[in-house]
């Protein structure tokens, strides 16, 4: 924010001379950024107070006490006696005493990092501007809570479909639940996301076809009308209200994202029921005549969930990287969507804020593994 607004500032004013100069332009919004920082002020005041110091040379140098300078009372006062030398000069002096201060005040601030230490610093992060001069921080606040809400209803879906049909082919190996269900989750690891998106809107959301479902968005258009709850009248019949709209939309994009993931979890799931049925403890719970329901569900699946919970450390970055395809396709104005946006714009600002929040997201997911463990595993602690 500080770096347009003072370009903004210092360009629209025609007593400074940087129009024709963007070294000193740069110069000069480069120690308005300092001075912010440094001073505790924010972009506006930070120009402000910048501009109002070049414009009057002479008093400007009280901005030397803002960034605590080094200068001792005779260089300030030699400095003084040089601007007002410089003012003095009947061809362009105000000019070149604006340029000689700003020197100064630039080599001043050049020493100055934008925090201090003496005083408490908690503020947000400013992750800038867009090219179109909207606020990342408000972007993202406005569209981080729809990928949310996806990974919100895809992780559970995942999981629950993973653990119930994993744990129910490894009970019934070489079944024809367990061959068939290995052969359809092999189809569905294999099938490339963007492709099972044009095929689900192309047969369940064309009027050619089924037209089950809505092709883009997360509401209709007439949404902002709607009751919040479905209803049903006599008159009107039923009316699907905006909650049920909402999860009508998302009915797709939710299939998109969660079928290659329980594809790949099943089969781990299977693989550490199997193991853990076979272990001691379980012949030995079942020696001692545990049910085996319990047996299943106590002593198996505690341990068989283990590998699990090391796999969500990937798969929520990995169903990050999936909402770029997803909302994409479905046109829903999520983090992923913002992002690809932001490549094709060659947005640098949009492009890092993106990036960083998908490594938030690599961080939380590492945590919520952590926790996870000692949940699961009382051997695991963290003393």
């Amino acid at each position: 924010m500080a770096l347009s607004f003072c370009q903004v500032t210092f360009q629209s004013n025609r007593t400074l001379p940087f129009n024709t100069r963007p070294a000193r332009l740069q110069q000069a919004v480069a120690t308005a950024r300092t001075l912010a920082g440094y001073g505790g002020l924010d972009a506006a005041a930070a120009g402000e107070r910048l501009r109002a110091a070049l414009e009057q040379p002479v008093q400007g140098l009280g901005l030397l006490g803002a960034l605590d300078s080094a200068l001792t009372g005779d260089e300030r006062a030699a400095l003084r006696g040089q601007l007002e030398g410089l003012l003095a000069q009947p061809e362009r002096g105000a000019e070149r005493a604006q340029l000689e201060l700003l020197r100064v005040l630039s080599f001043e601030a050049s020493g100055r990092s934008r925090i201090r230490f003496d005083r408490p610093a908690f503020k947000a992060p400013d992750l800038g501007q867009t090219l179109r001069g909207r606020s990342v921080g408000a972007l993202l606040a406005e569209r981080i809570p729809v990928t949310i809400l996806l990974n919100l209803l895809s992780l559970p879906l995942i999981y629950l479909v993973a653990i119930v049909s994993g744990t129910y082919a490894a009970r019934h190996k070489g079944g024809a639940f367990d061959l068939g269900s290995g052969a359809a989750f092999l189809g569905l690891w294999s099938v490339p996301v963007i492709w099972a998106g044009v095929v689900l809107i192309t047969y369940f959301a064309n009027e050619q076809y089924f037209r089950w479902f809505p092709a883009a968005g997360l509401h209709d258009v007439q949404a902002a009308s709607m009751a919040f709850f479905p209803s049903w009248s006599g008159e009107e019949g039923f009316a699907r209200g905006w909650l049920l709209d909402a999860l009508w939309h998302l009915v797709l994009p939710v299939v998109c994202m969660t079928y290659g993931g329980f594809a790949v979890m099943s089969k781990v799931m299977r693989g550490a029921m199997l193991e853990n049925l076979s272990a001691d403890f379980v012949r030995t719970a079942r020696a001692k005549g545990v049910a085996e329901r319990r047996v299943l569900w106590q002593h198996a699946f505690r341990n068989s969930v283990l590998p699990l919970i090391t796999m969500v450390s990937s798969i929520l970055p990995a169903l990050f990287v999936g909402a770029f395809v997803v909302e994409t396709i479905f046109s829903i104005n999520g983090m992923g969507k913002l992002g690809v946006e932001a490549a094709f714009q060659k947005d640098r600002e949009l492009v890092m804020a993106t990036t960083l929040m998908g490594g938030v997201l690599g961080l939380i997911s590492e945590l919520v593994r952590d926790v996870c463990y000692a949940i699961a595993d009382p051997r695991v602690s963290y003393d």
